[in-house]
């Protein structure tokens, strides 16, 4: 008789059709590890293959099991499966390359045009067992606390968009306060930054962008963003890191950079963003994208500011059975919670 599992799936290609039900455990192959998944960590793309957006339109194929943030444990490894064992505490890059192309070969793995990524090309983590390549598990110490293991991905985002540039003695400005971008300011802080304005609307994700070091922060609500940066420093930001995706507040980025200043930008808007190129041009800025993390450089940056002492436990506001799934994604659309752990 087939072992069944608790899981949610996006049932069919439509806004909501998100079902609580069972499967079956899933299979394993030779280079892949089963994961007994112990923490599954809500994110914004959850939210918008639960509203079907355009994005999830192109790369979702329902009925599939979503989720993709965890932490687990290994139950069982492949048969060629040598650097992870049975115990193993791991989380998971949930980018699966192709290791085949000129990119991976170039160690660009992070932007693999044949990349499949873990909950929305192939089954995810909102679920009791996982099935992933060895690969891509990253194994971490046994005391550190599922809850921590299970943002790692997202965290990894933050510590690739901070840490592309410099930032010791910088000023650095954090634009768009989410989970990710709270989680950069504390990385820049950690760092070395020696100012950190974070730009936010939300008010309480305000609060703990201060919280996880911020100096300043900046409602654009509430005040004029760029008049604000430019008087309080010498030239401008020196770093951007960008995560608001919105094409307005983008615009405002660049005019607060200074001459010679970079932004990493991870943020996608959805719409083109218009700007004086010739302006840019003769200031000598720089715009870098991110696209998700080094692999898996960003894992052994993460796992050191981890060790080093940075602590992102503020981060985590909500904790919910997996079968309250629903709540969680009410409250990372509504901006109520940074991050919300669904325990399966």
């Amino acid at each position: 008789m087939t072992q069944m599992m608790k899981c949610v799936i996006k049932e069919k290609p439509e806004p909501g059709a998100l079902v609580f039900t069972e499967r079956p455990i899933p299979t394993y192959g030779a280079n892949d590890i089963l994961v007994k998944v112990k923490a599954a960590a809500v994110c914004g793309t959850d939210v918008h293959i639960m509203d079907w957006n355009e994005w999830s339109q192109k790369r979702l194929n329902p009925p599939s099991i979503i989720g993709h943030e965890f932490a687990g444990e290994v139950i069982a490894v492949g048969d060629n499966v040598t650097t992870i064992k049975i115990g193993d505490l791991v989380s998971a890059e949930t980018h699966i390359v192709c290791n085949s192309c000129v990119l991976c070969h170039n160690g660009n793995e992070h932007v693999c045009p044949n990349t499949k990524t873990i909950g929305v090309a192939r089954d995810g983590c909102f679920s009791e067992y996982i099935s992933i390549p060895a690969e891509n598990a990253v194994v971490y110490d046994p005391s550190t606390p599922v809850e921590i293991v299970s943002i790692m991905e997202p965290f990894g985002v933050a510590v690739h968009a901070a840490m592309e540039f410099p930032v010791a003695g910088k000023v650095v400005m954090v634009n768009g306060c989410g989970p990710i971008g709270v989680m950069a300011v504390a990385v820049a802080k950690k760092c070395g930054a020696a100012k950190v304005f974070a730009v936010e609307i939300n008010k309480q994700r305000g609060e703990l962008a201060l919280k996880m070091g911020a100096d300043e922060v900046l409602n654009p609500m509430e005040v004029d963003v760029i008049k604000a940066i430019k008087e309080k420093t010498a030239y401008g930001a020196e770093v951007v890191i960008e995560f608001t995706g919105n094409t307005r507040a983008i615009k405002t980025a660049i005019e607060c950079m200074a001459p010679e200043g970079k932004m990493a930008a991870a943020g996608l808007p959805d719409g083109s963003v218009d700007f004086d190129f010739s302006e840019f041009v003769y200031s000598g800025k720089v715009i870098k994208g991110i696209a998700g993390r080094l692999m898996y450089k960003t894992w052994e940056d993460a796992k050191g500011l981890l060790a080093g002492g940075l602590d992102l436990s503020p981060i985590i506001t909500h904790t919910l059975p997996l079968e309250e799934f629903q709540e969680g994604l009410r409250l990372m659309k509504s901006g109520e919670c940074c991050k919300a752990i669904l325990i399966p």
